[in-house]
């Protein structure tokens, strides 16, 4: 486990930063390429992933902090208390984290951001971006394991791990767990090289593709948080925060891979376009 890497003696930056930015950048040049299909110039998809990113981490820290409201509104008079008292603990404790689905509806409204402040359709966006959101976020999980976060549940069958002691997860190394980081980082490099080869095999309609991925995501994270062993994230009557929201989101997936409503609003938009 390598929670953290030195930089040149400076200061040490999270093994978790470090291959997200990897696979931010990466998916950035993964992303001019496919823009090109798309007819989206280069710089916009860079200027888009800016404005993206931005977003992603105000989402996955916002996302973070609701799944921390089920024990802070009940605890909320200790909670003002400690603010007084100690304001960096109670801000970490509150902020210290980052939510995944938080970081996907932010980095989607970023998307939009750029394209609504600069007059430009943003559908064609969600073709680009489809693949892209499980090549960074299987990145982000590896990055977990290294860091030792979103660990799995106690597990002692082929390929359990055993984590080394770590002061910020006294729990961590108690019993071997199931590698749950490494099995949705696999699930999300497979589902990348499926979104990536689909356009080339079939004619899609636009919105499909980040639907496929939605839909996709959503039945597998639900699953996948079943073996998740940090038991101390937010749930409400046993079921946890990203479970909540992957069953919000489902609905989402099934009427973009259905593509009527986009492929009307996407006629309609290239018709006012057309008459200005």
């Amino acid at each position: 486990m390598y929670p953290g890497i030195d930089i040149f003696g400076i200061g040490t930056l999270s093994t978790y930063s470090f291959t997200f930015l990897i696979g931010f950048a990466l998916a950035i040049l993964i992303g001019m390429k496919i823009g090109k299909r798309y007819g989206i110039d280069g710089r916009d998809v860079l200027f888009a992933a800016t404005y993206g990113g931005i977003f992603l981490f105000i989402g996955a820290k916002v996302m973070f902090f609701i799944s921390k409201l089920p024990v802070i509104i009940p605890n909320l008079s200790l909670f003002i208390g400690a603010l007084k008292e100690d304001p960096a603990y109670v801000l970490s404790y509150c902020f210290g984290g980052l939510v995944f689905y938080g970081g996907l509806i932010g980095f989607v409204f970023g998307i939009w951001f750029y394209c609504w402040q600069f007059k430009m359709s943003p559908y064609p966006y969600m073709e680009v971006i489809a693949p892209v959101i499980p090549f960074v976020h299987a990145f982000g999980r590896i990055g977990c394991f290294l860091g030792g976060c979103c660990y799995g549940i106690e597990y002692h069958g082929p390929f359990a791990v055993q984590f080394p002691y770590n002061e910020l997860i006294p729990e961590l190394n108690a019993v071997p767990r199931f590698p749950v980081q490494l099995l949705e980082a696999l699930l999300n490099f497979i589902v990348f090289i499926i979104l990536l080869y689909l356009p080339k095999k079939f004619k899609l309609k636009t919105g499909q593709l980040l639907g496929i991925y939605i839909l996709y995501y959503t039945v597998a994270r639900f699953f996948l948080e079943m073996l998740r062993g940090d038991v101390v994230r937010g749930n409400v009557g046993g079921i946890s925060t990203s479970q909540i929201v992957s069953i919000i989101l489902l609905p989402i997936g099934i009427i973009l891979v259905r593509g009527k409503w986009l492929e009307r609003k996407f006629a309609r938009m290239k018709e006012e376009i057309i008459q200005e």
